[in-house]
C-alpha cells in the first residue's frame, strides 16, 4: 500500500511539472525595438493606417487616415501594453478639411470617444501568431465607440458604433530578427447604439472594420520579435 502512495504522489509530481513547463512554455514574450534598441516604457508608438473601411448594409465609411498613438506602459513581456488618449480618422473628401468618405450619405466627420482606451501585444504559440487587442476605457462603458456625423444631411444626423474590442494580428520575428510591427484587422464588427443623441434613420444595425496599421515612434519604424 505505502509504495502505490509513493508512486501515485510520484505520478502527481511529474503531471504538476508538466503543468508548470507547458504554461511557462505558452508565455512568450513580445519585445518592442526601434532603431536604437529596445523601446523603453514611456515611449508614444503611434499606429497609422491609411485604408482601414467599415462595411455596413447602408454603404461603406473609409478614411484617409486613423492615427492611434499610444503610450508604452512596458517592454519585453508576454503581455506588452500601452494606452490611449486619442484616436483621429480623417480625411479631405470632396475637399472638406477632416471629412471622411461614406458611400451612401456623403461626407462625415468622425469623432473617438469613453478614452483613455488600452492596447495589449501578446503571442498565442496555439495559434503562431502575435494578437493586439484595444479596448475601451475601465472606468466608462468598457467600450470603443466612434461616432459619424453626416455633413449632408439634416439633424438626426449621427450613428454612434461600439465594439467590447478591436483584435487584430501580426507577424512578430524571432530572437534577433525583429519583424516590423504591422498589424491587421479583419470583418471587426460595430454594432449600432440606438440609443444614442441624434441617431439617424438610416443607420445600419452594424459594421464590419478592416485595415492594416504600421508602427512608429521617434526614432523611425517600430519592430517586434519573441
Amino acid at each position: 500500500m505505502q509504495r502505490f502512495k509513493i508512486m501515485g504522489l510520484a505520478v502527481f509530481a511529474v503531471m504538476a511539472m508538466s503543468v508548470v513547463i507547458v504554461s511557462s512554455a505558452s508565455a512568450v514574450n513580445i519585445v518592442l525595438r526601434d532603431s536604437t534598441g529596445v523601446i523603453p516604457a514611456g515611449t508614444t508608438i503611434t499606429a497609422e493606417s491609411t485604408n482601414l473601411v467599415t462595411v455596413t448594409a447602408a454603404g461603406n465609411l473609409e478614411c484617409e487616415h486613423n492615427v492611434l498613438p499610444a503610450t508604452l506602459s512596458n517592454n519585453n513581456s508576454s503581455k506588452v501594453k500601452s494606452s490611449s488618449t486619442e484616436e483621429k480618422s480623417f480625411g479631405k473628401y470632396l475637399e472638406i478639411e477632416g471629412a471622411c468618405k461614406t458611400s451612401s450619405a456623403g461626407p462625415a466627420m468622425i469623432n473617438t470617444s469613453d478614452f483613455p482606451w488600452t492596447e495589449e501585444y501578446k503571442y498565442v504559440a496555439t495559434k503562431k501568431i502575435g494578437q493586439v487587442i484595444v479596448k475601451g476605457n475601465a472606468l466608462g462603458t468598457k467600450k470603443v465607440e466612434f461616432t459619424s456625423t453626416f455633413l449632408g444631411l439634416a439633424p438626426p444626423n449621427k450613428c454612434n458604433f461600439t465594439a467590447a474590442k478591436i483584435l487584430s494580428t501580426f507577424n512578430p520575428g524571432p530572437v534577433g530578427s525583429p519583424a516590423p510591427l504591422e498589424f491587421t484587422t479583419t470583418n471587426q464588427i460595430f454594432k449600432l447604439n440606438k440609443k444614442a443623441p441624434g441617431t439617424a434613420p438610416i443607420c445600419p444595425p452594424e459594421g464590419k472594420l478592416s485595415g492594416t496599421w504600421t508602427s512608429t515612434d521617434s526614432n523611425g519604424a517600430v519592430s517586434a520579435e519573441l
